[in-house]
């Protein structure tokens, strides 16, 4: 048996390695290794190992981790520390091992959605016991092939009564460590020069205080067994967000995948009116025609917005405005190669039809459960009721995408407040089961997340908080629109959250239609390309277009079509999108940059109505290892390449002049 545990990280970092479309800098990981010598248990690949030494009793954590010549030292850290809600609190020196530790080969899924478990990998099991409390802890610790990081995965459980814990601490290290949060709000990774370590749930939180930094999860109610986990991962030097970001790929539910889709909010969707299906076929027809048949561009799906439910029903499809259900629209969209998605709100929408849904769950036998924000999710009748209705329409609809809007304690949240902690636990398990229904499901979290990187173990993106639109700064109504939907990408993501992709964020979309503020933003067509381009160059996969196809020209429609193909014709690097310049509501010069060795692309906005220069180091822009060229020849994306082969400019530092609201997108390829 076990009786400490010995964790060395060796690594060495030279050359380039990819993890689906994010690329590595340093020694590729390769294979994963376990083997057992001289009483030790080893996990190793080339830049990571991870030692146990046998003994009799239990698994401490006792020495250090070096990297870049840095030692990092974890001696006297518990694997896993439990506090009751009566104040005690004990660690993993206080059970026994139960089991003899085990070696066990993991054999990838060639068919998964999640990359991480298309690999093989091998892992280490143990149980611990604690007879004074009843509670038995099974331990993992896994390492994938090809992975800079290794999880920790942990499975409390009760055998005796419902266990009465405060807090379940995963990871526990000395401050003199150098470890920090990075970022402000729940959820958020603790860092340490090129290391990252974090509890793996958007509702974890962090403690500094006697010395030590702790990330722990909280529960607020009782329960007979729980699972939750860590990771702790190394990335190359000077690549702290890169190397995060090839881990979060390789564990999100599913990797990065753009779904272009029509959302008919502010157009067939608004809070005075109904869907019909006469509206929707329009519109399917509509974008089939200008953009698939003419323009060879398909959407990825077509979703419905508040309006399709039968208000005195719980997410019931209207009859009246619907007789056939969505089966015809379903068959029109099959027609162009889109599938379908909806809008749900797990606390019951807004104004009218809330109340008018909340009036019909008190009157179920029993009612549906309620919380100050309306329908409560944590509630066990409207969460079985919500559930059974969103997987129906997976399995009788064809639905491929929800968005789901409002839970918890609404927009700007830091994290999960006590009073609704379990209904964002209760939206997590939802999402998850719903992925047992259709792993490939794509969910829009919209309402009521903060930037956590690991919603994304659950979603496909969050909200970048704030209102839906809105107007700030100079320009025109659109132009204003602009500052203001990247303005909040700013305070609400990028300075909140350094570690969450950009291009797993809601934006809010396109938005050319007849209500609400897009009603009054202005149709020139040198505006709505400047919203079209400055939109796809943020590399969002959450490809929104709120659009009435109906008010756009020939301009317009040959505008959407080039961004979508540049857009797609580079999805491979679009994860990696990242911030660049300053502060749009301040009228700096901002944009979005993405970079691979091959190639990278880079939008710059000038939001304000002076002429400004920018200074584009490839450096900095394009967060390049050291050891990359410098020397970029970048052309202007907007022009097809087959018409031009004549380049912008040339070189590692350029200083870029941009008119007044001008949107410049780049392509860029290395200096061979």
């Amino acid at each position: 048996m076990l009786k400490r545990l010995l964790f060395l990280i060796c690594i060495g970092l030279t050359s380039v390695t990819k993890a689906q479309d994010v690329f590595l800098s340093g020694v590729k990981p390769g294979k994963a290794f376990v083997f057992s010598t001289k009483g030790a248990l080893v996990l190793k690949n080339n830049c990571l190992s991870v030692k146990w030494l046998a003994g009799k009793s239990i698994i401490a954590i006792n020495e250090s981790a070096v990297q870049n010549k840095k030692q990092i030292n974890l001696k006297g850290s518990p694997l896993f520390g439990l506090e009751f809600k009566d104040g005690t609190v004990i660690n993993s020196a206080d059970f026994q091992l139960s089991t003899t530790p085990k070696i066990v080969q993991i054999k990838g899924d060639p068919e998964a959605v999640k990359f991480s478990e298309k690999e093989d990998g091998v892992k280490i099991l143990a149980e611990f016991l604690n007879v004074k409390y009843g509670i038995r802890v099974k331990w993992e610790a896994i390492l994938k092939d090809n992975s800079n990081y290794i999880r920790q995965v942990f499975g409390v459980f009760a055998l005796k009564d419902s266990l009465k814990i405060r807090k379940l601490n995963l990871i526990n290290f000395p401050a003199e460590m150098g470890i920090k949060l990075l970022g402000v709000v729940d959820g958020s990774p603790m860092v340490s020069d090129d290391f990252f370590f974090a509890c793996e749930s958007p509702i974890s939180k962090c403690n500094n205080q006697n010395g030590r930094i702790s990330s722990y999860i909280e529960r607020q109610e009782p329960t007979l067994n729980f699972e939750a986990s860590t990771v702790w991962g190394i990335a190359p030097k000077s690549q702290l967000r890169r190397g995060f970001l090839y881990y979060l790929e390789r564990e999100r539910a599913a990797p990065y995948r753009q779904m272009l889709h029509y959302n008919s909010w502010y157009d067939l969707s608004w809070a005075d009116r109904k869907l019909t299906e006469a509206g929707c076929l329009d519109r399917i027809q509509a974008f089939g025609d200008s953009l698939t048949a003419k323009r060879h561009i398909s959407l990825n799906a077509f979703l419905f917005d508040d309006g399709w439910d039968d208000n005195q029903t719980l997410w019931q499809i209207s009859q009246k405005n619907f007789p056939a259900g969505f089966d015809n629209i379903k068959a029109l969209a099959d027609k162009y190669g889109a599938s379908l998605g909806v809008w749900m709100s797990p606390w019951g929408g807004y104004e009218q039809a809330k109340e008018q849904r909340l009036q019909y769950g008190r009157s179920q036998n029993p009612p549906f459960e309620t919380n100050l924000h309306g329908f409560s999710l944590s509630g066990p009748v409207y969460s079985s009721r919500f559930k059974s209705t969103a997987a129906k329409f997976v399995t009788s609809d064809g639905i491929s995408m929800f968005k789901f809007d409002g839970v918890g304690a609404g927009d700007q949240s830091t994290g999960a407040t006590v009073e609704y902690q379990t209904d964002m636990e209760s939206l997590l398990n939802l999402v998850t089961g719903l992925r047992k229904v259709k792993p490939d499901l794509y969910f829009s979290l919209t309402i009521g997340t903060w930037p956590s990187p690991f919603w994304l173990k659950y979603g496909d993106v969050i909200w970048r908080n704030g209102w839906d639109t809105n107007t700030q700064g100079q320009g025109n109504g659109r132009q204003q629109w602009l500052n203001y939907r990247d303005g909040q990408a700013y305070k609400n993501i990028v300075m909140r959250a350094p570690l969450y992709p950009l291009s797993s964020l809601m934006y809010h979309g396109i938005c050319i239609a007849d209500n609400g503020a897009p009603a009054k933003f202005d149709m020139d067509d040198k505006d709505i390309s400047d919203e079209i381009w400055s939109f796809f160059g943020s590399g969002t996969s959450l490809q929104e277009l709120y659009i009435n196809p109906h008010k756009l020209n020939e301009a317009n429609w040959n505008c959407l079509a080039a961004a979508i193909k540049w857009s797609r014709e580079n999805a491979d690097i679009m994860p990696d999108v990242h911030w660049v310049g300053g502060d749009p509501s301040k009228g700096d010069v901002y944009g979005f940059a993405a970079w691979s060795p091959q190639k990278a692309v880079l939008t710059l906005r000038n939001p304000s109505n002076t002429a400004k220069t920018y200074l584009v180091n490839t450096r900095e822009v394009f967060e390049l290892p050291s050891n990359s060229t410098p020397d970029y020849i970048f052309y202007n994306a907007k022009v097809n390449s087959k018409e031009t082969k004549s380049y912008v400019f040339k070189g590692a530092v350029h200083a870029v002049k941009l008119e007044p609201f001008e949107v410049m997108v780049l392509n860029a390829v290395p200096v061979k």
